[in-house]
C-alpha cells in the first residue's frame, strides 16, 4: 500500500462464466494494462480459470500491482463482488467488468477520493451499449459498504465505457452493478 498520506485506489475486476480464453484474453490483457495505469492495485476475481499460463492476459497478471484470486460463481453477483473486494488493500475500489474501458484523470480522481473520505460510495457515469448511459455506484470506500449517501464523480474525472465489441463476450455479466 502507498504511504498513509496518499489516498489509494484499487480496481476490482470480476470474471465470471465459462473460460472462453480465445475471445476474452486479448480484451482482458488490455483491461489489465489500462487499470494498472489508473489504480495502485488491481484485484482480479476469476471464477472460471480465464487466465491460462502462456497467454498475453496471463502475462499481464504478472505485473506486481495485479493480484489474481481464483473463486467460484454461485449465481450471486453481490457475493462475487464482495469476495473480490475482500482482497483489496486500498482505501477505495473501482468495480469494473471484463471489457469495460476506464477513462480517468488520475490526480483529479485521487483528490476527489481524498475529499470524499466520509462517503461510502461514489457513482460513475457508465456508457453502456446495452443499458444506455447511466450512473452506477462503482467506487466503493473500503469497509463502508453501500449504505449512506452516494455522490457523483464528474464525467471529466472518471467514466466507464462498455464498447460494442466486448458486449457479446460478457452477456452474463450485465447487471452486476446497480444503477443509482
Amino acid at each position: 500500500m502507498a504511504d498513509a498520506a496518499r489516498t489509494t485506489l484499487a480496481a476490482c475486476l470480476v470474471l465470471q462464466g465459462t473460460p472462453d480464453t480465445a475471445t476474452l484474453a486479448p480484451a482482458l490483457e488490455q483491461d489489465l494494462r489500462g487499470l494498472v495505469d489508473v489504480a495502485d492495485e488491481v484485484v482480479v476475481y476469476d471464477t472460471a480459470d480465464h487466465l491460462t499460463p502462456g497467454t498475453a492476459a496471463f502475462d499481464a497478471t504478472l505485473h506486481p500491482a495485479v493480484t489474481v484470486v481464483s473463486g467460484f460463481w454461485a449465481d450471486d453477483q453481490a457475493r462475487a463482488r464482495e469476495a473480490a473486494l475482500a482482497h483489496v488493500e486500498a482505501d477505495w475500489a473501482l468495480c469494473v467488468l471484463a471489457g469495460e474501458r476506464v477513462t480517468a484523470a488520475p490526480e483529479e480522481l485521487r483528490e476527489l477520493l481524498r475529499a470524499a473520505a466520509d462517503l461510502p460510495a461514489l457513482s460513475v457515469r457508465v456508457d453502456d451499449v446495452v443499458r444506455g448511459t447511466h450512473r452506477s455506484a462503482r467506487l466503493v470506500h473500503q469497509g463502508d459498504g453501500f449504505t449512506g449517501p452516494v455522490a457523483e464523480v464528474p464525467s471529466s474525472v472518471l467514466t466507464v465505457c462498455q464498447p460494442v465489441a466486448t458486449t457479446a463476450r460478457v452477456p452474463s455479466q450485465r447487471g452486476v452493478f446497480g444503477r443509482v
